[in-house]
Parts: C-alpha cells; structure tokens; sequence
C-alpha cells in the first residue's frame, strides 16, 4: 500500500505531476487512475488530482472508456529530430494534400497552455496569401482549430477559460461566453468550426479535429480570404474537409 505521507514528502508537486505523465506515456495501453496511482507510487486522490491538471494543460487525455493517454500538448516538447516522428513531421504530406485539393492554406494546431498552437502552415498557391502562424500559440476563441480543439474540452475546463476576460483580436472575434458555446457546441456536434475574420480581417478559417484512436490529438485547418473561403460560398467545404482529414489522418497515424 502507498503511503500518502511519504508520497507527498519526497518529492514535489513537479517531480509528481512528471512522474505520472512518464507512467502514461511509457504504458503500452490505456491507464486507469487506479493503475496509474500503483505504477506511481501514488495515492490515488493525488493520481487522479495530478492526471486531471495534466487533462487540463492538453498533456493527457482521456479515451472513450475514462482512461489515460498521452495527449496532444506533449507533441510541443518533441525536437525535430525526435523518434519516433513529431506529428509535424507525420501529418506534412496532409497538409500538402490539402493545399492542393482545396487550393488555400492549410495548417497544423495542438492544444498547448499558451493556446491553440500552429506547429506547421503550408501556403496556399494563389497570390493572395494569409499570415503565416506557424510557431504562434494563439487565443482558443480568436482561430477556428481553437473551436475544434474547445469542442473536447471538459465541461470544467472550457468554463475556466470563459471565465477569463476574452480579447478580440478583431470587431468579428466572439467574446461573448454564450456565443462561443454555442459555436464549440455546434463543432462537436457537426465535426468542424468557422471562424470569420476573427483573427485578421478579410481572413476565414475552418478547421477540423484529427483523430487518433479516438482522441482528438490537433485540428488541422483551411484559411483563406474571405470572399472566397466562407460557409456561404462553399456550404460543403466543412463535410468535405473533415472526409479528407480523417482518410488522411488514419494513413498518416495508424
């Protein structure tokens, strides 16, 4: 049996929080919290305590069944040369693929602390280009792969960040707790969000979630002016991308 004190003495609340993410990352399956506290040496309160922070900062997840894995906030901490691949390196030629079906610029986002995280973005051809974002970890509610990734949030989770004061980024970026539900609620439900002209003006953007044995590990995402990249001028562009992305992820993932 663990003892609590013992446990919570001899190391702290970092060396705790880093030894639960090594067990869960180096498990060849899916962790229970009850496992996960046994392969720790840890209470399971503080087990369930320190997984639930580490749901919350994206650097575990939890699958269908309620147990642990390694979620997509870890795919940050991973060089370029790390083995095996980063999801960079593996969702590229998707990203690549998508650029040349769709013709706009397509890009990669993780779910980090600092926001929604562009880990790549692919230029479109046309002459008219988008910023690029790729390094920048941005406000959930001001990008549309912000939404996708919003959508698999705990409820917990998603009411803290409403909780805080909202910046927009443009006269178009929503702020309002009940508008931004709404737009999370209808991504889970539909599989992929709009964001228009939220980040930069005469700019959309449309992302969907890429899954992983079914976790959501990034949202992948179209952006492009708006008057040609909208719900309006393209209603089955969201169908359309999440078929792709979700072909294209399974190759590229396994």
């Amino acid at each position: 049996m663990v003892d609590p004190d013992a446990a919570s003495t001899t190391t702290g609340p970092v060396e705790r929080a880093f030894r639960v993410l090594q067990h869960v990352a180096a498990a060849e399956a899916p962790v229970g919290v009850r496992e996960l506290g046994r392969r720790a040496g840890l209470p399971r309160s503080t087990a369930s305590r320190l997984a639930s922070q580490l749901i919350d900062l994206g650097m575990l997840a939890r699958n269908p069944s309620g147990e642990l894995v390694v979620g997509p906030a870890v795919a940050t901490l991973q060089g370029r040369d790390a083995v095996p691949p980063a999801l960079e390196d593996q969702l590229r030629p998707l990203l690549l693929d998508l650029v040349e079906r769709f013709g706009e610029s397509a890009a990669l986002t993780v779910d980090t602390p600092a926001g929604a995280h562009y880990l790549a973005q692919i230029p479109g051809p046309s002459a008219v280009q988008v910023p690029d974002s790729t390094g920048a970890s941005l406000p959930f509610h001001q990008v549309a792969p912000g939404f996708v990734l919003m959508a698999s949030w705990p409820r917990e989770r998603l009411a803290s960040y409403l909780a805080t004061e909202l910046a927009p980024a443009t006269p178009h970026t929503l702020v309002e707790p009940a508008a931004i539900t709404a737009l999370v609620t209808d991504a889970a439900a539909c599989g992929w969000a709009w964001a228009e002209q939220a980040l930069d003006l005469e700019v959309n953007g449309l992302a969907v979630p890429v899954h992983h044995e079914r976790i959501i590990v990034a949202a992948v995402s179209l952006y492009g002016p708006a008057y040609r990249l909208s719900p309006t001028a393209a209603p089955d562009l969201g169908a359309q991308l999440a078929d792709a992305v979700r072909v294209g992820a399974a190759i590229a993932l396994g």
